[in-house]
Protein backbone atom coordinates (compact mmCIF):
# COMPACT_ATOMS: atom_id res chain seq x y z
CA UNK A 1 0.00 0.00 0.00
CA UNK A 2 2.97 2.27 0.62
CA UNK A 3 3.88 2.11 -3.06
CA UNK A 4 0.30 2.87 -4.07
CA UNK A 5 0.32 5.97 -1.86
CA UNK A 6 3.64 7.04 -3.34
CA UNK A 7 2.41 6.39 -6.88
CA UNK A 8 -0.70 8.48 -6.28
CA UNK A 9 1.45 11.27 -4.85
CA UNK A 10 3.67 11.26 -7.92
CA UNK A 11 0.73 11.12 -10.33
CA UNK A 12 -1.03 14.08 -8.72
CA UNK A 13 2.15 16.16 -8.49
CA UNK A 14 2.40 18.68 -11.29
CA UNK A 15 6.14 18.23 -11.69
CA UNK A 16 8.84 15.92 -10.42
CA UNK A 17 11.82 17.05 -8.43
CA UNK A 18 13.93 15.67 -5.61
CA UNK A 19 11.93 17.67 -3.05
CA UNK A 20 8.58 16.40 -4.32
CA UNK A 21 9.78 12.79 -4.36
CA UNK A 22 11.23 13.16 -0.84
CA UNK A 23 7.99 14.71 0.44
CA UNK A 24 6.05 11.88 -1.23
CA UNK A 25 8.22 9.28 0.47
CA UNK A 26 7.74 10.88 3.89
CA UNK A 27 4.00 11.43 3.52
CA UNK A 28 3.40 7.97 2.06
CA UNK A 29 5.30 6.41 4.94
CA UNK A 30 3.27 8.46 7.45
CA UNK A 31 -0.07 7.47 5.89
CA UNK A 32 1.02 3.84 5.71
CA UNK A 33 2.11 3.89 9.37
CA UNK A 34 -1.20 5.51 10.37
CA UNK A 35 -3.17 2.86 8.49
CA UNK A 36 -1.23 0.04 10.14
CA UNK A 37 -1.49 1.42 13.68
CA UNK A 38 -4.93 3.01 13.81
CA UNK A 39 -6.92 1.22 11.09
CA UNK A 40 -5.80 -2.37 11.79
CA UNK A 41 -4.15 -2.70 8.39
CA UNK A 42 -1.96 -5.75 7.77
CA UNK A 43 0.73 -6.45 5.19
CA UNK A 44 -1.19 -9.58 4.19
CA UNK A 45 -3.85 -7.19 2.86
CA UNK A 46 -1.27 -5.82 0.42
CA UNK A 47 -0.56 -9.32 -0.84
CA UNK A 48 -4.28 -9.94 -1.40
CA UNK A 49 -4.62 -6.62 -3.21
CA UNK A 50 -1.70 -7.33 -5.55
CA UNK A 51 -2.94 -10.86 -6.22
CA UNK A 52 -6.46 -9.60 -6.88
CA UNK A 53 -5.11 -6.99 -9.33
CA UNK A 54 -3.36 -9.71 -11.32
CA UNK A 55 -6.52 -11.82 -11.35
CA UNK A 56 -8.56 -8.83 -12.55
CA UNK A 57 -6.04 -8.21 -15.35
CA UNK A 58 -6.33 -11.87 -16.33
CA UNK A 59 -10.11 -11.46 -16.36
CA UNK A 60 -9.83 -8.50 -18.73
CA UNK A 61 -7.63 -10.54 -21.09
CA UNK A 62 -10.10 -13.45 -20.96
CA UNK A 63 -12.97 -11.06 -21.61
CA UNK A 64 -11.23 -9.53 -24.65
CA UNK A 65 -10.53 -13.01 -26.08
CA UNK A 66 -14.11 -14.17 -25.50
CA UNK A 67 -15.45 -10.98 -27.06
CA UNK A 68 -13.27 -11.51 -30.13
CA UNK A 69 -14.61 -15.06 -30.47
CA UNK A 70 -18.17 -13.78 -30.18
CA UNK A 71 -17.54 -11.05 -32.75
CA UNK A 72 -16.32 -13.59 -35.31
CA UNK A 73 -19.22 -15.94 -34.55
CA UNK A 74 -21.76 -13.15 -35.08
CA UNK A 75 -20.01 -12.03 -38.27
CA UNK A 76 -20.20 -15.61 -39.52
CA UNK A 77 -23.93 -15.71 -38.75
CA UNK A 78 -24.60 -12.36 -40.39
CA UNK A 79 -22.74 -13.06 -43.62
CA UNK A 80 -23.66 -16.71 -44.04
CA UNK A 81 -26.86 -17.52 -45.85
CA UNK A 82 -26.83 -21.19 -44.88
CA UNK A 83 -26.87 -20.86 -41.11
CA UNK A 84 -30.29 -20.96 -39.51
CA UNK A 85 -30.33 -18.61 -36.57
CA UNK A 86 -32.04 -19.96 -33.45
CA UNK A 87 -32.56 -17.07 -31.04
CA UNK A 88 -33.63 -18.16 -27.60
CA UNK A 89 -34.02 -17.16 -24.02
CA UNK A 90 -31.84 -19.14 -21.67
CA UNK A 91 -31.81 -19.44 -17.90
CA UNK A 92 -28.73 -20.45 -15.96
CA UNK A 93 -27.07 -20.16 -12.58
CA UNK A 94 -23.37 -19.91 -11.77
CA UNK A 95 -21.45 -20.68 -8.61
CA UNK A 96 -20.75 -16.99 -8.02
CA UNK A 97 -21.78 -15.76 -4.58
CA UNK A 98 -21.11 -12.03 -4.36
CA UNK A 99 -23.29 -9.40 -5.98
CA UNK A 100 -20.33 -7.53 -7.54
CA UNK A 101 -19.14 -10.70 -9.29
CA UNK A 102 -22.67 -11.43 -10.55
CA UNK A 103 -23.05 -7.89 -11.88
CA UNK A 104 -19.62 -7.97 -13.55
CA UNK A 105 -20.56 -11.23 -15.26
CA UNK A 106 -23.94 -9.85 -16.36
CA UNK A 107 -22.28 -6.74 -17.81
CA UNK A 108 -19.60 -8.84 -19.49
CA UNK A 109 -22.20 -11.05 -21.14
CA UNK A 110 -24.12 -7.99 -22.31
CA UNK A 111 -20.91 -6.58 -23.84
CA UNK A 112 -20.58 -9.68 -25.99
CA UNK A 113 -22.19 -9.37 -29.41
CA UNK A 114 -25.18 -11.61 -29.85
CA UNK A 115 -26.23 -11.83 -26.21
CA UNK A 116 -27.86 -9.67 -23.59
CA UNK A 117 -28.77 -10.35 -19.96
CA UNK A 118 -32.46 -9.65 -19.50
CA UNK A 119 -32.62 -10.23 -15.76
CA UNK A 120 -30.42 -11.18 -12.84
CA UNK A 121 -32.25 -12.21 -9.73
CA UNK A 122 -30.86 -14.12 -6.74
CA UNK A 123 -27.97 -15.45 -8.79
CA UNK A 124 -30.21 -16.64 -11.63
CA UNK A 125 -29.51 -15.18 -15.05
CA UNK A 126 -32.07 -14.75 -17.81
CA UNK A 127 -30.24 -14.33 -21.10
CA UNK A 128 -31.36 -13.65 -24.66
CA UNK A 129 -28.96 -14.88 -27.31
CA UNK A 130 -28.90 -14.53 -31.06
CA UNK A 131 -28.03 -18.20 -31.50
CA UNK A 132 -27.88 -20.95 -28.91
CA UNK A 133 -24.37 -21.91 -30.04
CA UNK A 134 -23.05 -18.56 -28.79
CA UNK A 135 -23.73 -19.40 -25.14
CA UNK A 136 -22.99 -23.12 -24.88
CA UNK A 137 -21.73 -23.99 -21.39
CA UNK A 138 -21.78 -20.37 -20.29
CA UNK A 139 -22.24 -21.32 -16.63
CA UNK A 140 -18.78 -22.93 -16.61
CA UNK A 141 -17.01 -20.62 -19.07
CA UNK A 142 -13.57 -19.07 -18.60
CA UNK A 143 -14.92 -15.69 -17.37
CA UNK A 144 -17.02 -17.44 -14.73
CA UNK A 145 -14.06 -19.51 -13.53
CA UNK A 146 -11.88 -16.40 -13.33
CA UNK A 147 -14.52 -14.51 -11.34
CA UNK A 148 -14.71 -17.48 -8.96
CA UNK A 149 -10.94 -17.23 -8.43
CA UNK A 150 -11.30 -13.51 -7.68
CA UNK A 151 -14.12 -14.23 -5.22
CA UNK A 152 -12.03 -16.78 -3.33
CA UNK A 153 -9.56 -14.12 -2.19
Amino acid sequence: MFFLYLLLWLIFSTRLSVEIIAAGLVLSAAVFWFARVHMDYKLADDYKLVRKCFLVLQYVVILVCETAKAVFAVIKIVFSRKINVEPRIMYFRTGLKSNPALVVLANSITLMPGSVVIALENGHFCLHCLDSSLVDHIESSAPVRQLQKIEEL
